[in-house]
């Protein structure tokens, strides 16, 4: 019987830390249940922290979809969309399950759910970048314009944040990057988080909940969920170690 359920308009946000699987038996087995293409994939990565994160990352949502099913981690197939967003194809017993994949320096986020479209992004904040360049060619006028009156010390956390959540959303909706980042923008305060859109479209944005993580000191992470006006949405943060060490 699946360990797990998820109930409607509910996301399980799963966190592994790659540099914390270290053990080679626990690694070697999870490699076992992989497919040959992934396994190849896996080799092909030049440097060793590179390849440990990707196998990692495949083991990982295999792992976690099975414990939402009766389906065994090596018996999950998976295709990419048109956009290139990764989806269950198999087998034909598999239950309807929505997930999102992100990784980055540190760590693999993963986010499950029964019903919605979703999306998961993690950053590294440690990650050194021209934070007011790419917002300016990439991020709507308005976000763009709220990093510009903020204290210089404050713009690396804010921009990760408009990262994370403008990435989450483009994940969500399957568009890959033809979706225009700049045609969108987040609104951030203390009681919610709201989505923007040019031209305006007040129905669809209502339609959306998204919700901002703290991982830990050096990562943010965003997720994005299609629920209906209206409708709430439940988010809980999970430890994927116990399953992956």
């Amino acid at each position: 019987m699946p360990e797990l359920t998820l109930s409607s308009h509910a996301v399980d946000i799963w966190y592994l830390w790659p540099d914390r699987v270290t053990d080679a038996a626990r690694v070697a087995s999870h490699e076992q249940i992989l497919t040959d293409d992934e396994r190849l994939r896996t080799q092909s990565f030049r440097f060793p922290e590179h390849r440990h994160s990707h196998l990692l990352t495949r083991a990982f949502v295999r792992t976690l979809l099975s414990q939402y099913s009766d389906v065994k981690p090596a018996e999950w197939r998976f295709v990419r969309s048109r956009y290139g967003r990764p989806e269950i194809s198999g087998p034909a017993s598999a239950p309807a399950i929505n997930f999102s994949l992100s990784h980055t320096k540190g760590l693999i986020a993963c986010a499950i759910s029964g019903e919605g479209s979703i999306g998961v992004d993690a950053e590294n904040v440690e990650r050194v970048a021209d934070y007011m360049e790419i917002a300016q060619r990439f991020f709507a006028p308005a976000e763009h314009g709220s990093l510009q009156g903020l204290a210089g010390s404050d713009r690396p956390r804010r921009f990760f944040e408009y990262w994370t959540l403008k990435e989450s959303y483009v994940k969500a909706r399957g568009l890959g990057l033809s979706l225009d980042l700049s045609g969108f923008a987040f609104r951030i305060d203390d009681q919610a988080i709201q989505i923007d859109f040019e031209p305006p479209d007040a129905a669809e944005a209502a339609s959306w909940r998204f919700q901002l993580l703290t991982p830990g000191s050096n990562h943010i992470a965003a997720v994005s969920i299609r629920c209906g006006a209206g409708m709430p949405a439940k988010f809980t943060e999970r430890d994927g170690a116990p399953l992956m060490q």
